[in-house]
């Protein structure tokens, strides 16, 4: 009996080591991810900055390569604005695979954001079901009348449960640290990927900028060849029929052909670049009104979660009977009124940069209301009719306006649900549409680019 006794003590300490080393570990394993993010968050810095220096210094090269390019004279100042563009291309070309980096970066921060929410939502789950555990017993306690042995046994499994609700407070805690530093790792990079979508813009507006610039002296160049044609002949007319007035008169309109050639390439480029400025706008505006519904998709199911917790609360406590319960029945109604209106307002930021990206793209088919595209952009899209109420939450959840009323219960909750996912539902089908539309004009003008190559 004794060594029996022994054994189960070595047993007992044996298991305890293992659990204190396992603390340990899962300890180390925390503040290693919670260093990798650190590190990773630096990182997202770092290439915020670099890439702001970068913005100012390609913006100086491009101003002293336009002030070099009006020192020179007409012909070499076509050579010059020739290879600006070429440069300015070859830098739009660099950026845009930059931007596909920084996209699959915030994809993969956004991804380890809805698993950390995930794993939290869990663990917040299980605390509330522990809470309700633990204040069972405690509502009832009045109403226990058993041994000590059974009574000892309760306190020491509340002791245990916790036990276990501090350690589920821990560990939300560390996930809640986690999902700021993810927030904050995907908000440096999504900045960045502004900056790089920023200066791709204002680079192609340079391009069309030289692209009429070089139009305009193409043109000049036209004239004077035209001129210089024609005094060419009137020397032929008027007797001065020499091999060197023919042989130059002859070079001179090989080179009136070889510039019209040019001056008609570049105005294909140059339309072709104002083209796709309102096409990229376009597909920004798309883009804006995607994310949005991804963020309003995020938020529904949030205040899903919360009007079901509401509910199933709820429900336990209707089955005690007193005044106790429907004391706890009130302090839920507020926690999680508190809790769904607290979403509807956090969910509710998105409209202000879907409206700058709104106001963006007439901006820019104002601009370019000439082209054939920009009415049919405006046309499809819809600019003029653009209802920003459309995309408010206030409007379609009604019962949880803020101030209108103090506690909410399930079916409110439902009601303002189901009114915004009806409309998320509509906003989604538009959504379908408009993209179709776009890739089918964006189709069109790549054909119509590649044909006339």
């Amino acid at each position: 009996m004794i060594a029996e006794t022994s054994s189960q003590n070595e047993l007992k300490e044996v298991y305890q080591n293992i659990q204190i080393k396992l603390v340990d570990l899962q300890q180390k394993n925390f503040q290693f991810e919670q260093d990798n993010q650190i590190l990773r968050l630096n990182l997202a810095v770092q290439i915020k900055e670099f890439a702001e220096k970068e913005n100012t210094l390609q913006t100086q090269i491009t101003l002293l390569q336009e002030q070099a390019l009006l020192a020179s004279d007409l012909t070499e100042n076509l050579e010059q604005n020739k290879l600006i563009n070429q440069q300015i291309q070859i830098q739009i070309d660099h950026l845009e695979q930059e931007k596909i980096g920084l996209q699959e970066k915030i994809i993969q921060t956004e991804a380890n954001n809805q698993e950390l929410k995930f794993q939290q939502e869990s663990l917040i789950e299980q605390k509330e079901q522990l809470e309700n555990k633990i204040s069972q017993p405690q509502d009832n306690y009045k109403a226990i009348e058993q041994g000590k042995i059974k009574l000892h046994n309760m306190g020491r499994g509340l002791s245990q449960d916790h036990k276990l609700k501090a350690k589920l407070e821990k560990e939300i805690a560390q996930l809640e640290q986690k999902l700021i530093i993810e927030d904050q790792i995907k908000m440096q990079l999504t900045q960045v990927l502004q900056i790089k979508e920023d200066k791709v813009n204002e680079l192609e507006q340079r391009l069309v900028v030289l692209d009429y610039e070089r139009i305009e002296r193409l043109k000049d160049k036209e004239k004077e060849l035209s001129k210089v044609i024609e005094e060419l002949v009137n020397k032929l007319t008027s007797g001065e029929n020499t091999k060197e007035i023919h042989k130059e008169k002859e070079s001179k309109q090989r080179e009136m052909v070889e510039l019209q050639q040019e001056l008609s390439k570049t105005s294909a480029f140059y339309y072709s670049n104002k083209k796709k400025q309102v096409l990229n706008q376009a597909n920004n505006f798309l883009k804006a009104k995607d994310n949005f519904l991804a963020s309003r998709e995020e938020a529904i199911k949030k205040l899903q979660n919360c009007c079901n917790n509401l509910e199933r609360f709820t429900n336990k406590e209707r089955n005690t009977i007193g005044s106790i319960s429907d004391m706890k029945i009130f302090k839920l109604a507020d926690k999680y009124t508190k809790e769904f209106q607290n979403t509807l307002v956090k969910y509710s930021d998105g409209l202000l940069q879907l409206n700058k990206v709104y106001d963006s793209l007439v901006d820019i088919v104002q601009k370019n209301k000439e082209l054939e595209v920009s009415l049919v952009v405006e046309n499809m899209l819809k600019l003029n009719s653009f209802n920003l109420d459309k995309y408010n939450i206030s409007k379609f959840a009604t019962n949880s306006q803020e101030g209108a009323r103090t506690q909410l219960n399930s079916n409110m909750m439902m009601e303002d649900i189901d009114s915004l996912r009806k409309n998320l539902n509509e906003l989604k089908s538009e959504l379908k549409q408009e993209k179709k539309e776009l890739k089918n004009l964006a189709e069109i003008r790549i054909n119509c680019i590649d044909g006339s190559l």
